[in-house]
């Protein structure tokens, strides 16, 4: 086997997709008094899609990073949070909890009973903005040290401060930039869905989905080979599809949660939509993944 190059100290293909939202931020911040209402639905679906855009680099930045000398380092997950609107180390918090239960029990992420995939990307998208007692408490918990908590509180001051900030200014732009968020959140919590559908977290070979799409995983760096992120989260995501050929062959991988289809595909949201059960989490007997999906790669 051959062992995979360590990852670059500046990832630039990550980095020019970061650099996107630099650009689009103050552009949308100058344009909005120039702009007629066409103009500003249009700048916010930019906002939006570059903002979706940038989660797949916090994402793989929070495990390996994309920018590794320290200060680097340390603006650009200030940055990317900013980006996404999740207060950096808060976020990265929820996110380990989510890796150490597969989102299983234990999992702060996990749906609740009874919960639907609307209401649960509602329900985990609106909260942490209006009713962030449970989840500030989990991640203060966790941040047992001095530092870590200077850092947590830093985050949420710049990600809240800023979007207060503009909203006393120019409060119409402020709402505006608060909606990109939402509903960039709400699709960012669809992507946890859609990439747990009938997995098992109590079976290191079911952890996650395994989407093979390839315009999905060229765009957004090989985030569809998520059975072998969470089986190695630490791996870079060059090496992802290395990694899942690999676990394939020692039977980590099962042929019935892999697809063709990318979560983004409307055909696998309307799969996902109808087909996930209503209770949190649940194990599945019988995957219907590649039996319901023509396009499944078997």
């Amino acid at each position: 086997m051959t062992r995979p190059l360590p990852a670059p100290a500046l990832d630039l293909p990550q980095l020019a997709v970061h650099a996107l939202w630099w650009a689009w931020l103050p552009s949308f911040l100058w344009s909005w008094e120039h702009l007629g209402a066409w103009g500003r639905v249009g700048m916010c679906a930019v906002g939006w899609a570059v903002m979706f855009w940038n989660y797949a680099v916090l994402h793989n930045h929070m495990h390996v990073s994309i920018a590794k000398p320290r200060v680097a380092h340390w603006l650009v997950s200030r940055t990317l949070g900013m980006a996404c609107g999740f207060p950096y180390r808060g976020y990265y918090i929820h996110h380990f909890n989510h890796h150490r239960y597969n989102d299983g029990p234990g999992d702060w992420g996990q749906r609740k009973p009874g919960e639907g995939v609307v209401r649960y990307c509602l329900r985990s998208a609106l909260t942490p903005w209006f009713w962030p007692f449970e989840a500030v408490a989990n991640v203060w918990r966790w941040a047992k040290k001095r530092n870590q908590r200077l850092e947590l509180a830093l985050d949420f001051l710049i990600v809240d401060g800023a979007l207060l900030a503009v909203i006393i200014w120019r409060p119409a732009l402020g709402l505006a930039w608060f909606g990109v968020l939402l509903v960039g959140q709400f699709c960012i919590h669809w992507l946890n869905l859609a990439a747990h559908f009938e997995t098992d977290s109590t079976q290191r070979g079911a952890l996650g989905t395994t989407s093979t799409s390839r315009l999905y995983n060229l765009f957004f760096f090989n985030a569809g080979y998520h059975q072998a992120h969470h089986v190695k989260p630490q791996v870079p995501w060059r090496d992802l599809p290395a990694t899942t050929r690999e676990l394939e062959g020692v039977a980590l991988v099962r042929p019935e949660l892999v697809t063709g289809l990318s979560p983004i595909n409307p055909r696998w949201v309307l799969h996902v939509a109808k087909r996930y059960s209503a209770k949190p989490c649940d194990r599945q007997t019988a995957s219907t993944i590649t039996s319901g999906t023509p396009t499944a790669v078997t």
